[in-house]
This record gives C-alpha cells, structure tokens and sequence, in this order.
C-alpha cells in the first residue's frame, strides 16, 4: 500500500477556492488535433499531431481529447520506457486498436499490412514520432508493428489500447525483431 510521505494537519491561513485565477484559454484552443488517414497509409491507420504548451515550467501535451469529436472509450492506459536503441517488435493484435502517443524522444514506428484482404496489403509505413514531431497513431487489428528508440536517450510513449490487456488472454501475437520474413532491417531503417 502506497501513503504519503508526510500527512499534517495545519492552521488555515485564510486561503479560499475564489483566492485562485481560471486559466486563460490556450493560444492553440481553436486548432484541432483531426486524425487523418494521409495519403499512403495503411487502411485504418490514422495519426494525429499532439500539440505541446509550453511555459516556464515545462510543457503540457494532451494525448486523447473528446472535445474534437466522439473517440473510443478509454479502458486501458500504460507508459512504455524504451532504453535508447531498443526495439519492441514484432506485435500485432486480433481485436485491439492500438493508440500510441509520442511526445518526447525519437521514435521511428514501423507498420506493415500482412491482411490479404486489405486494400493495402504488403505496404509499409515509417513514422518518426517525438518531440520534433509529437504525434498519436492508431493502429488498427493485424496490422503488425514495431517501435525503436531511435534517440540517444531513454524516452517513453503511452500506449491506450481499445480493450483492456487481459494476461489470463492476452490479444498480442510476436515474432522476433529480425525475423527475415519481414523485409525491414532496424539497423538501418531501411525497407528491402
């Protein structure tokens, strides 16, 4: 069980929810965040620029908003830490969307569209998401997919899949990074 470090009880000095100022609206607020399917892209893939705000503290990055339309519900939320170089590969999943948001870092994310049946089938896609480019990717079922770190840094990504990870049943198939059967080659992020 996780407590607080320190828990005391104080002399109120006055101090009353009115005291506090509403935040002024972003400067950003009227630009939205649409997912497109852009040109080229594998059929039902879809990426979202994330827009950062920043002040003298830091930075603030919404990854998932209601307020520019209907988005599926949130059932499962999880931050990945990935040591510089690393590569998570091979995945895809038979029921599941993945919703990838990449706000720091650099990341290069592979995509390959193995489904016979699909309008883009045997294309690949190269995304290079992070702080140059923050962006949110949803990947549709049996599209089969990779994430490298390709920054000189430990960085993170925050994954909200569609259906929540059940390790009784999970809905993630693998292979292994260098299987030769895919013609991608995470050394140097070429297709062949």
């Amino acid at each position: 069980m996780i407590h607080p470090a320190k828990s005391v009880v104080v002399t109120s000095r006055g101090l009353a929810l009115a005291d506090f100022e509403t935040d002024a609206p972003f400067p950003h607020a009227a630009a939205k965040s649409e997912a497109i399917a852009a040109e080229g892209t594998i059929e039902g893939v879809t990426v979202s620029s994330l827009i950062p705000h920043s002040d003298a503290r830091g930075s603030l990055c919404e990854l998932l908003t209601t307020r520019d339309g209907r988005i599926e519900p949130i059932v499962h939320v999880y931050q990945v830490t990935a040591l510089s170089g690393s590569i998570r590969a091979w995945v895809y999943h038979h029921w599941q969307h993945d919703r990838l948001a990449f706000a720091n870092g650099h990341f290069r994310i592979v995509l390959y569209d193995i489904r016979s049946n699909s309008p883009t089938f045997n294309l690949f896609n190269v995304f290079h998401l992070g702080c140059e480019q923050p962006g949110l990717l949803r990947i549709p079922p049996l599209v089969i997919h990779a994430v490298q770190n390709i920054g000189n840094t430990t960085a993170t990504f925050v994954n909200m899949p569609t259906k929540a990870y059940d390790p009784a049943d999970p809905d993630k198939c693998r292979l292994p990074e260098r299987d030769p059967r895919i013609p991608f080659s995470p050394d140097s992020g070429e297709i062949s």
